[in-house]
């Protein structure tokens, strides 16, 4: 019996390591054909997360307003009158973020091209009044030959190279718009017939899957589900927060464009921890082209504020609400950005959210049956 099970697991080892190897060997070919899968899937799967994201506010529609009001044919049409509802909200984020951060950005851009010279020599003066103590760095920057002008007409020509692919950027473009139609589509659909298709699915699992395992795997359904959930509302509640406390910050302290950069930081910070950098880059180009100064300035103000609200608030609002600790919500950005780039960043923290509370769980289950 035992030289079976020795065998048996002599097998099992073996099919592990030549699956392994056949996977290393195959690395590329595997990649190309999961990339072309994730194309092809990609309408229906952005569909599901917009119909995820949408279900919050339908639930919270259908809840907490209509199952309230005593009018039946309201009740009725619950459904279709809270998909309606969560889309015009959904439509007007995006017009928001748009009317938001195109009009800056365009504004930005014209402001910049034409402040650029002065910037180029303030910002020359300043460094070489800076370096007073090292006469070699000094003479350098002021023996420079490079001219403001020569580099706007370098950073011109470069964007014209770039313009020889307009085709395939208005073909992406168009791409992407389909997909996101076809993707709203299908969150619809799903957002319509949700109890049919659960039910559905239910059928099938039951069919096939032992119930103890369906038990489970419900259980880490509603886990994951509830995590997500509590993420995405604490980070959309965040962001807000954030954005408002930047454009007080930057009105108290005489920053110039103060609502405009503060909008858009805290637009950015739906991106978890990393996106109000990425708007405080937006911030410091745009008080660059007035005041080189005050765009370091805004540097300080924005690391601190950063601190503040990454360490006070955003472990509260987002943290405590998924029930992460902040310093597992640092380590999951790190690993999840790091792996996967922004949709890391965004969905690493709900993903480990969910695995620290199934294993802590299953740990305090253990320790109570040991006790």
């Amino acid at each position: 019996m035992n030289s079976i099970n020795f065998k048996g697991r002599i097998v099992f080892i073996s099919l592990v390591f030549g699956l392994t190897a056949l996977v290393v060997l195959n690395i590329k070919d595997i990649y190309s054909v999961l990339d072309k899968i994730l194309t092809v899937l990609s309408p229906i799967l952005l569909g599901c997360f917009i119909a995820f994201i949408l279900n919050i506010i339908v639930e919270n529609v259908e809840k907490r307003l209509l199952d309230r009001l005593n009018s039946k044919p309201l009740k009725k049409l619950k459904r279709p009158i809270s998909i309606l509802l969560a889309l015009a909200f959904f439509v007007l984020i995006i017009l928001l973020v748009s009317r938001i951060i195109i009009p800056q950005i365009s504004k930005f851009i014209v402001v910049f091209t034409n402040e650029f010279p002065d910037i180029y020599k303030e910002i020359i003066n300043f460094l070489a009044g800076l370096s007073k103590e090292f006469p070699s760095i000094q003479s350098k920057l002021l023996a420079s030959n490079l001219d403001a002008q020569e580099i706007l007409k370098k950073l011109v020509s470069l964007s014209t190279t770039w313009a020889g692919g307009i085709l395939n950027i208005i073909n992406s473009v168009f791409s992407a718009i389909a997909n996101i139609v076809i993707a709203l589509i299908i969150a619809i659909y799903i957002l319509a017939s949700k109890e049919g298709l659960k039910s559905q699915f239910t059928r099938l699992f039951a069919t096939f899957v032992p119930q103890h395992i369906l038990d489970r795997f419900y259980y880490l359904l509603r886990v994951t589900n509830q995590t997500f959930n509590a993420f995405f509302v604490g980070q959309f509640l965040e962001a807000i927060i954030l954005g408002v406390l930047c454009s007080v910050g930057l009105l108290i302290f005489g920053f110039p464009y103060a609502f405009m950069i503060g909008s858009v930081v805290g637009v950015t910070a739906l991106i978890p921890m990393v996106g109000a950098y990425l708007g405080g880059l937006f911030g410091f180009l745009m008080i660059l082209s007035v005041n080189p100064v005050r765009a370091m300035a805004f540097i300080v103000f924005l690391i601190v504020l950063q601190q503040l609200e990454g360490n006070l608030i955003y472990t509260k609002v987002v943290g405590s609400s998924i029930g992460l600790p902040g310093i597992w919500v640092f380590v999951a950005i790190i690993i999840s950005g790091g792996l996967f780039g922004i949709s890391g960043i965004i969905l690493g923290v709900p993903i480990i959210a969910s695995i620290y509370k199934i294993l802590k769980e299953y740990v305090n289950k253990h320790h109570d049956a040991l006790e």
